[in-house]
């Protein structure tokens, strides 16, 4: 048995207090209580989060005083609680510092399934030390009672959150319960995970491990470290040394039976199980923007996400694709690593946006184009059944960019599809220029007019000239790169003809196509006309 949310609630001390969201977390295990006195989303705040790995089971206690009427920083601080592994949070004196509960608060803690209490606002109020006191005493008698906690851990453990399922987490969780510190090195005797009881312990693992003689117990007198060694073999056949180290007393043997029980089922099932899942949340966390669960991600994977500058959106929601479902997802997630690995030392794919698109990040290349690949990409994909566009997005600064970028592209890729019906590849700029056409729109009718006015000048002459000269002028700027031979390849005309119209526009509009800064407002110009009459090339 283990003291979870719902039975404290129970306590004395909570009885009157409310369990305003996150109530499917209400199950949770609770192992200690923590006060959370600097909750300002700061860069402060920032570094302190960063450093902590995990935090096992804790329960923290607030009263939001330093953020009291900042509901965005209220609800940036339960997030960031909820990423680190905080299993819940009391919430005192609302109605006295907080002004009151945000719908908005409760909503999140619903939707992470973080549980949010709430203290009732009496006088005399009541005080922190009264729920830090029933709290840890009702879970000291728990485990004095109950010393069997391997179900518990495991347990636990099917319970988080995908991306903090590591060996890593696992050690905080068995440190945390038997007040240990643990090491893990591979057969060589390198240092694989270390995790100390009480964090702020200073050892040096790998000088102890490189002169340790692999006795089955010794004792550290100079620190009062008892120490166990044992051999962890997984299933997969390889072999881990585990140390386990507590202060003044030996490790009870049940205890480091249990221990090394739970460190071997869990090697086995992450490693079965763990890669299956973690890079579909490494990508929706670059994605969604959330550095902490990005971070813990790409440590256990040695990823290097300061490295990723560039990123790929190949678009799969095409018409003939849906029949193909989550098949043509697969096979663009394969030829893009293909693709792109002879190139890149980074890459981290997959599917994402309910199969509609795949998104793909990537370090700087070696020698390498990108435009040209990602054509090959398309020729490609179309050969194997699959109809996709891609957007090529250059030198990201950050992943808050690279979520503007995407979300940028999923609002402005119809509009670019439509200035630019021939292309299978589209680049941020344009994805950019496409979303800058849709703001004029947006606007209203006055401002499309007057950034359309310079076509004006087109419109004199027979119904036939006028479109042949508009068709010729956006066929050379949108889709033949202002070049008159594919001009006259792509309008199918003789390129004689083509220079002749281009001639009789440059006169109505008393400027030589091509030269700056005019023709910039006759390239948004023929984009707009382009948006408008929705000339998007369908084979859907």
């Amino acid at each position: 048995m283990s003291v979870t949310v719902s039975d404290l609630l129970r306590l004395p001390c909570l009885r009157d207090a409310s369990l305003i969201g996150g109530k499917s977390g209400a199950g949770r295990t609770v192992g200690a209580v923590s006060v959370l006195e600097y909750t300002e989303a700061s860069e402060n705040q920032n570094y302190y989060l960063n450093m902590m790995d995990y935090v096992s089971d804790e329960l923290v206690i607030t009263c939001f005083a330093s953020i009291r009427d900042d509901v965005q920083a209220q609800c940036i601080t339960l997030l960031r609680l909820a990423e680190i592994g905080e299993v819940g949070l009391i919430l005192f004196y609302v109605g006295s510092i907080v002004p009151q509960v945000d719908a908005r608060l409760i909503e999140d803690a619903d939707s992470l399934g973080f549980p949010l209490i709430r203290m009732p606002n009496l006088k005399p109020f009541p005080r922190y030390s009264e729920v830090i006191g029933e709290v840890m005493d009702a879970i000291l008698k728990d485990r004095m009672t109950e010393t069997n906690f391997q179900t518990e851990i495991l347990d636990r453990v099917s319970k988080l959150p995908i991306y903090q399922r590591s060996i890593g987490t696992v050690l905080y969780m068995l440190s945390d319960r038997v007040k240990v510190s643990l090491l893990l090195t591979d057969a060589a005797g390198n240092l694989l995970n270390s995790v100390y009881w009480p964090r702020s312990m200073a050892f040096d693992a790998e000088r102890f491990i490189t002169g340790y003689n692999l006795s089955r117990s010794s004792f550290i007198p100079e620190q009062q470290l008892f120490v166990r060694y044992d051999v962890i073999d997984t299933a997969k056949g390889s072999r881990l040394n585990l140390f386990v180290l507590k202060h003044d007393e030996a490790i009870r043997e049940s205890d480091a039976v249990q221990i090394i029980d739970v460190i071997r089922i869990c090697l086995n099932l992450l490693s079965q199980n763990y890669a299956d899942h973690v890079l579909p949340e490494l990508v929706q966390a670059i994605l969604n923007d959330e550095p902490f669960k990005m971070r813990r991600i790409a440590a256990i994977y040695h990823i290097d996400i300061q490295s990723i500058h560039n990123m790929w959106v190949i678009t799969l929601g095409l018409g003939s694709n849906a029949e193909l479902g989550l098949s043509g997802g697969s096979k663009a997630l394969t030829l893009i690593r293909n693709e792109l690995s002879p190139y890149c030392k980074t890459i981290v794919a997959d599917i994402y946006n309910q199969g509609q698109d795949v998104v793909a990040f990537m370090d700087n290349p070696i020698e390498c184009d990108m435009l040209p690949l990602a054509d090959e990409l398309v020729a490609s994909l179309e050969a194997s059944g699959v109809r996709a566009l891609i957007t090529v997005c250059l030198n990201l600064d950050d992943t808050t960019q690279a979520r503007r970028v995407y979300l940028q592209n999923q609002n402005a890729l119809t509009a670019a599809r439509c200035i630019y019906p021939l292309k299978k590849v589209f680049t941020r700029h344009e994805i950019d220029f496409a979303d800058f056409c849709r703001g004029l729109i947006g606007r209203g009718e006055e401002d499309v007019k007057n950034n359309m006015a310079v076509l004006d000048a087109l419109t004199s002459g027979d119904a036939r000239s006028r479109c042949d000269l508009a068709e010729t002028l956006a066929v050379f700027l949108l889709d033949a790169d202002s070049g008159m031979g594919t001009c006259a390849r792509l309008t199918r005309v003789h390129l004689n003809t083509v220079k002749y119209r281009l001639n009789q526009i440059s006169e109505r509009l008393s400027f030589r196509i091509g030269h700056l800064p005019e023709t910039i407002s006759l390239y948004t110009a023929v984009a707009l006309r382009r948006i408008l009459r929705g000339t998007v090339q369908s084979e859907d």
